[in-house]
């Protein structure tokens, strides 16, 4: 842990300072180090001390032991103020960026018997994660393309695919359109829509565009593709509720197609061992009302 932190700061020194020994106590430590490992463990140069590889191995070790620690003094602080474990959550960017906000600020105003530990990454990361344990649920698209043994979904929030262009753009809000009309706009594939494999290229195939390819992949960040919808003669396949609610901070507007985009629906996922459990039944109560307060008012504006 010592060397993790010397090889994080780049300096005995600066270590010994955080740590709270003094330097040639550190000192002795990287030696006794580096005579069971029976090599350099730093390099030192003019600008303070970098990893061998040795050491930076050692260094990854040591990171490892300084979160468990870390984690294992959070335990403790948070079973004395009266919680009980903790909730691992991890959430899609798209969801993130809309709904889910909201819905943690109602949390933070009434806190449950449970912390959480919020996770925010594209949904085949986060199903690896449930699986790993690494999360207790997670809140994604409900049709991934994969099928996992062991893990649970429920669907909480009905969704469809609509395509999104910049306001003025003429197919703005413009009914009946033919997908041969959105052939020459500039694509935009967004990451957090997607599953395991590229939904956008897909839908695509299935419209019969099949010459068409995506200018530009995003994935994480989703305000990055308002922003350009807004400013280029682009189009992007979005979520219609989640997208709608970009509207009041980006001038973004829906295609209504001639045909029907494939469901997008929201669920949540979790170990079917884990389904039971106090703390993912009362955070499922919790997301379950609180969704369906927002889509009674929830409104796509003109």
């Amino acid at each position: 842990m010592q060397l993790a932190i010397i090889v994080e700061l780049g300096s005995v020194t600066k270590a010994a300072r955080k740590l709270n020994v003094t330097q040639p106590t550190l000192s002795r430590t990287v030696k006794i180090i580096e005579d069971r490992a029976g090599g350099a463990v730093l390099r030192r140069g003019r600008y303070g001390v970098t990893a061998t590889e040795i050491g930076e191995r050692l260094a990854t070790e040591g990171r490892a032991i300084l979160r468990s620690t870390e984690q294992a003094q959070v335990a403790v602080q948070e079973w004395r103020n009266g919680l009980v474990g903790e909730l691992r959550v991890g959430v899609g960017p798209m969801l993130a960026a809309t709904v889910m906000g909201d819905f943690f600020v109602e949390t933070v105003k009434a806190p449950p018997f449970y912390s959480l530990k919020l996770h925010c990454e594209v949904a085949a990361r986060l199903v690896k994660r449930l699986k790993d344990d690494e999360l207790d649920v997670a809140i994604i698209p409900y049709e991934l393309d994969r099928q996992d043994d062991g893990l649970f979904r429920e669907k909480i929030l009905r969704e469809r695919l609509s395509i999104f262009v910049g306001a003025d753009d003429p197919l703005a809000w413009k009914t009946n359109v033919s997908p041969q009309d959105l052939s020459e706009y500039h694509w935009i594939s967004v990451g957090a829509i997607s599953g395991l494999f590229d939904m956008t290229r897909e839908t695509l195939d299935w419209l019969g565009l099949t010459t068409v390819t995506p200018s530009i992949e995003i994935s994480g960040d989703v305000t990055m593709t308002f922003r350009l919808l807004e400013k280029t003669n682009s189009c992007s396949m979005l979520p219609f509720r989640l997208a709608g609610a970009f509207q009041e901070r980006f001038r973004v507007a829906p295609v209504g197609l001639n045909v029907e985009l494939p469901s997008r629906n929201i669920g949540l996922w979790t170990k079917l061992a884990s389904r039971d459990r106090p703390d993912v039944v009362d955070f499922i109560e919790r997301l379950n009302a609180y969704l369906t307060k927002a889509v009674a008012q929830a409104t796509v504006p003109r």
